[in-house]
Protein backbone atom coordinates (compact mmCIF):
# COMPACT_ATOMS: atom_id res chain seq x y z
CA UNK A 1 0.00 0.00 0.00
CA UNK A 2 1.10 3.40 -0.60
CA UNK A 3 1.66 5.69 1.74
CA UNK A 4 0.29 8.62 0.46
CA UNK A 5 1.22 12.83 1.66
CA UNK A 6 0.49 15.40 1.63
CA UNK A 7 4.07 17.34 0.52
CA UNK A 8 4.42 15.91 -2.69
CA UNK A 9 1.07 17.14 -4.20
CA UNK A 10 0.28 20.26 -6.59
CA UNK A 11 -1.60 22.95 -4.71
CA UNK A 12 -4.15 25.51 -6.22
CA UNK A 13 -6.51 28.32 -5.00
CA UNK A 14 -10.17 27.74 -5.07
CA UNK A 15 -13.27 29.97 -4.83
CA UNK A 16 -15.62 28.43 -1.99
CA UNK A 17 -18.67 30.55 -3.95
CA UNK A 18 -17.21 28.16 -7.46
CA UNK A 19 -17.77 24.58 -4.90
CA UNK A 20 -20.41 25.19 -2.95
CA UNK A 21 -23.94 26.86 -2.41
CA UNK A 22 -24.19 28.80 0.36
CA UNK A 23 -27.68 29.19 2.30
CA UNK A 24 -28.53 29.41 5.73
CA UNK A 25 -31.18 27.58 8.01
CA UNK A 26 -34.63 28.97 8.31
CA UNK A 27 -34.40 31.48 11.77
CA UNK A 28 -34.76 29.00 14.68
CA UNK A 29 -32.94 28.77 18.25
CA UNK A 30 -32.45 25.31 20.08
CA UNK A 31 -34.38 26.76 23.41
CA UNK A 32 -37.52 26.31 21.46
CA UNK A 33 -37.16 22.48 21.01
CA UNK A 34 -37.42 19.70 23.51
CA UNK A 35 -34.83 16.80 23.78
CA UNK A 36 -35.32 14.25 21.00
CA UNK A 37 -33.14 12.49 18.41
CA UNK A 38 -32.82 15.20 15.60
CA UNK A 39 -28.82 17.24 15.60
CA UNK A 40 -29.31 20.59 16.71
CA UNK A 41 -26.51 22.45 14.86
CA UNK A 42 -25.47 25.96 15.86
CA UNK A 43 -22.13 28.21 16.01
CA UNK A 44 -18.97 26.57 17.95
CA UNK A 45 -15.72 24.53 17.82
CA UNK A 46 -16.93 21.90 19.47
CA UNK A 47 -19.20 18.75 18.63
CA UNK A 48 -18.81 19.25 15.31
CA UNK A 49 -21.34 22.62 16.17
CA UNK A 50 -24.14 20.01 17.34
CA UNK A 51 -25.42 21.50 20.95
CA UNK A 52 -28.09 19.33 21.16
CA UNK A 53 -30.79 16.64 20.04
CA UNK A 54 -33.91 17.82 19.23
CA UNK A 55 -38.27 16.83 18.57
CA UNK A 56 -38.55 18.82 15.21
CA UNK A 57 -41.90 21.13 14.95
CA UNK A 58 -44.78 19.24 13.34
CA UNK A 59 -44.48 19.61 9.87
CA UNK A 60 -41.15 21.17 9.80
CA UNK A 61 -38.78 20.42 7.20
CA UNK A 62 -35.29 19.51 8.19
CA UNK A 63 -31.83 20.71 6.92
CA UNK A 64 -30.54 18.32 4.45
CA UNK A 65 -27.25 16.28 5.04
CA UNK A 66 -23.94 16.11 2.91
CA UNK A 67 -23.13 19.24 3.63
CA UNK A 68 -20.66 21.65 5.29
CA UNK A 69 -21.94 24.33 8.42
CA UNK A 70 -19.31 27.06 8.67
CA UNK A 71 -19.43 28.83 12.34
CA UNK A 72 -19.39 33.07 11.54
CA UNK A 73 -18.38 33.65 15.07
CA UNK A 74 -15.00 31.05 14.77
CA UNK A 75 -14.77 30.07 11.12
CA UNK A 76 -14.80 26.46 12.12
CA UNK A 77 -16.37 23.87 9.56
CA UNK A 78 -17.91 20.56 9.64
CA UNK A 79 -19.47 17.86 7.67
CA UNK A 80 -22.80 16.81 8.72
CA UNK A 81 -24.03 13.26 6.71
CA UNK A 82 -27.12 13.63 8.51
CA UNK A 83 -30.56 15.44 8.06
CA UNK A 84 -29.88 18.39 11.13
CA UNK A 85 -31.92 21.39 12.84
CA UNK A 86 -29.27 24.38 11.72
CA UNK A 87 -29.73 27.27 13.62
CA UNK A 88 -30.94 30.41 12.11
CA UNK A 89 -32.32 34.01 11.95
CA UNK A 90 -29.48 36.02 12.73
CA UNK A 91 -25.65 37.33 12.58
CA UNK A 92 -24.13 33.99 14.16
CA UNK A 93 -26.15 31.73 12.72
CA UNK A 94 -24.35 28.78 10.61
CA UNK A 95 -24.05 28.75 6.83
CA UNK A 96 -24.40 25.89 5.53
CA UNK A 97 -22.53 24.87 2.23
CA UNK A 98 -23.47 22.46 -0.66
CA UNK A 99 -21.57 20.77 -3.65
CA UNK A 100 -22.52 22.18 -6.41
CA UNK A 101 -20.92 20.54 -9.42
CA UNK A 102 -19.60 17.13 -7.69
CA UNK A 103 -19.73 14.74 -5.86
CA UNK A 104 -19.03 15.05 -1.66
CA UNK A 105 -18.65 11.88 -0.56
CA UNK A 106 -17.87 11.41 3.98
CA UNK A 107 -14.21 11.89 3.08
CA UNK A 108 -13.61 14.40 0.69
CA UNK A 109 -16.14 16.33 2.53
CA UNK A 110 -13.44 15.68 5.90
CA UNK A 111 -10.20 17.17 3.41
CA UNK A 112 -12.52 19.64 2.38
CA UNK A 113 -14.09 20.77 5.38
CA UNK A 114 -10.41 21.55 7.93
CA UNK A 115 -9.14 23.00 4.74
CA UNK A 116 -11.57 25.85 4.76
CA UNK A 117 -11.50 26.22 8.65
CA UNK A 118 -7.56 26.14 7.63
CA UNK A 119 -8.90 29.63 6.20
CA UNK A 120 -11.69 30.66 7.84
CA UNK A 121 -10.86 30.05 11.17
CA UNK A 122 -8.12 32.99 11.51
CA UNK A 123 -10.16 35.69 9.39
CA UNK A 124 -13.54 35.55 11.55
CA UNK A 125 -14.65 36.36 15.06
CA UNK A 126 -17.37 38.30 17.16
CA UNK A 127 -16.23 41.50 16.03
CA UNK A 128 -16.52 40.24 12.64
CA UNK A 129 -17.99 37.59 11.64
CA UNK A 130 -18.42 35.26 8.39
CA UNK A 131 -21.31 36.23 5.92
CA UNK A 132 -22.45 34.68 2.91
CA UNK A 133 -21.02 36.86 0.64
CA UNK A 134 -17.63 36.63 2.50
CA UNK A 135 -17.99 32.87 2.73
CA UNK A 136 -18.42 32.58 -0.87
CA UNK A 137 -15.21 35.28 -1.97
CA UNK A 138 -13.44 33.13 0.17
CA UNK A 139 -10.48 31.39 -1.03
CA UNK A 140 -8.77 27.73 0.01
CA UNK A 141 -6.12 25.69 -1.19
CA UNK A 142 -6.92 22.31 -2.33
CA UNK A 143 -4.84 19.43 -4.16
CA UNK A 144 -4.68 19.16 -7.85
CA UNK A 145 -3.86 16.93 -10.60
CA UNK A 146 -2.00 16.56 -13.58
CA UNK A 147 -4.48 19.14 -15.18
CA UNK A 148 -4.68 21.11 -12.49
CA UNK A 149 -8.03 19.59 -11.85
CA UNK A 150 -9.61 19.39 -8.00
CA UNK A 151 -8.16 15.43 -7.10
CA UNK A 152 -10.66 14.23 -5.20
CA UNK A 153 -9.34 10.94 -5.53
CA UNK A 154 -6.66 11.81 -3.53
CA UNK A 155 -7.81 13.72 -0.90
CA UNK A 156 -10.72 10.40 -0.43
CA UNK A 157 -7.60 7.98 -0.56
CA UNK A 158 -5.50 10.34 1.76
CA UNK A 159 -8.42 10.69 4.44
CA UNK A 160 -9.37 7.28 4.55
CA UNK A 161 -5.38 6.54 5.25
CA UNK A 162 -5.68 8.69 8.31
CA UNK A 163 -9.00 7.14 9.68
CA UNK A 164 -6.80 3.89 8.96
CA UNK A 165 -3.59 5.62 10.98
CA UNK A 166 -5.83 6.11 13.91
CA UNK A 167 -8.35 3.43 14.61
CA UNK A 168 -5.84 0.64 14.00
CA UNK A 169 -3.66 1.62 17.39
CA UNK A 170 -6.69 2.46 19.29
CA UNK A 171 -9.04 -1.13 18.15
CA UNK A 172 -5.97 -2.98 19.14
CA UNK A 173 -5.62 -0.99 22.67
CA UNK A 174 -9.13 -1.54 22.93
CA UNK A 175 -9.22 -5.31 22.49
CA UNK A 176 -6.04 -5.63 24.80
CA UNK A 177 -8.70 -4.05 27.39
CA UNK A 178 -11.45 -6.31 27.16
CA UNK A 179 -9.09 -9.39 27.29
CA UNK A 180 -7.59 -7.90 30.27
CA UNK A 181 -10.95 -7.44 31.76
CA UNK A 182 -12.21 -10.99 30.81
CA UNK A 183 -9.20 -12.63 32.14
CA UNK A 184 -9.42 -10.73 35.62
CA UNK A 185 -13.02 -10.41 35.91
CA UNK A 186 -14.15 -13.72 34.89
CA UNK A 187 -16.20 -11.91 32.02
CA UNK A 188 -17.80 -8.36 31.06
CA UNK A 189 -21.57 -7.70 30.53
CA UNK A 190 -22.08 -4.89 28.06
CA UNK A 191 -24.97 -2.99 27.32
CA UNK A 192 -26.29 -2.13 24.45
CA UNK A 193 -26.98 1.89 24.43
CA UNK A 194 -30.13 3.02 22.46
CA UNK A 195 -30.54 5.66 19.70
CA UNK A 196 -27.85 6.24 17.09
CA UNK A 197 -23.82 6.67 17.35
CA UNK A 198 -22.08 9.30 15.62
CA UNK A 199 -18.69 9.38 15.21
CA UNK A 200 -17.53 12.49 13.58
CA UNK A 201 -13.65 12.73 12.60
CA UNK A 202 -11.40 15.68 11.69
CA UNK A 203 -8.15 16.14 10.31
CA UNK A 204 -7.04 19.88 10.49
CA UNK A 205 -4.10 21.09 7.84
CA UNK A 206 -1.52 23.65 8.77
CA UNK A 207 -0.08 25.50 5.96
CA UNK A 208 2.93 27.38 5.91
CA UNK A 209 4.45 29.93 3.39
CA UNK A 210 3.21 32.38 1.53
CA UNK A 211 3.16 31.78 -2.16
CA UNK A 212 0.64 29.89 -3.96
CA UNK A 213 2.86 26.92 -4.26
CA UNK A 214 2.90 26.31 -0.54
CA UNK A 215 2.00 23.15 1.22
CA UNK A 216 0.81 21.41 4.02
CA UNK A 217 3.54 20.86 7.11
CA UNK A 218 1.07 19.54 9.97
CA UNK A 219 -1.39 17.15 9.91
CA UNK A 220 -4.02 16.92 13.14
CA UNK A 221 -7.09 13.75 13.29
CA UNK A 222 -9.34 13.23 15.92
CA UNK A 223 -12.22 11.07 16.35
CA UNK A 224 -15.15 12.17 18.59
CA UNK A 225 -17.89 9.63 19.32
CA UNK A 226 -21.25 10.29 21.16
CA UNK A 227 -24.86 8.89 21.55
CA UNK A 228 -27.25 11.68 20.53
CA UNK A 229 -29.00 12.30 24.19
CA UNK A 230 -27.04 14.85 26.17
CA UNK A 231 -28.38 12.43 29.44
CA UNK A 232 -26.10 9.57 28.12
CA UNK A 233 -23.62 11.43 26.18
CA UNK A 234 -19.83 9.72 25.82
CA UNK A 235 -17.24 11.02 24.17
CA UNK A 236 -13.47 10.12 23.40
CA UNK A 237 -10.84 12.20 21.94
CA UNK A 238 -7.81 10.93 20.19
CA UNK A 239 -5.85 12.90 18.19
CA UNK A 240 -2.30 12.27 16.28
CA UNK A 241 0.33 14.84 15.30
CA UNK A 242 2.24 14.14 12.32
CA UNK A 243 4.88 16.27 10.55
CA UNK A 244 4.88 15.99 6.34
Amino acid sequence: MVNLTLENKNWRKFVIGDLFDAKRPISRKEDDYNDGEIPFIASGAINNGVTKFCIPKNSEILDNGNCLSISPVDGSCYYHPYNFLGRGGAGSSVILLYARNFSLDRYVALFISKAITQTTATKYNYGHMASLDRIKKDKIYLPVNVNEEIDFQFMSSFMRQKEQQILKPTLEKLCKRLIIKDICGGGVAYSTPTGKLFILPRCLLKFSGVSDSRKPTTQRAGYLMYLPRPSIMASMDLSVTMVA
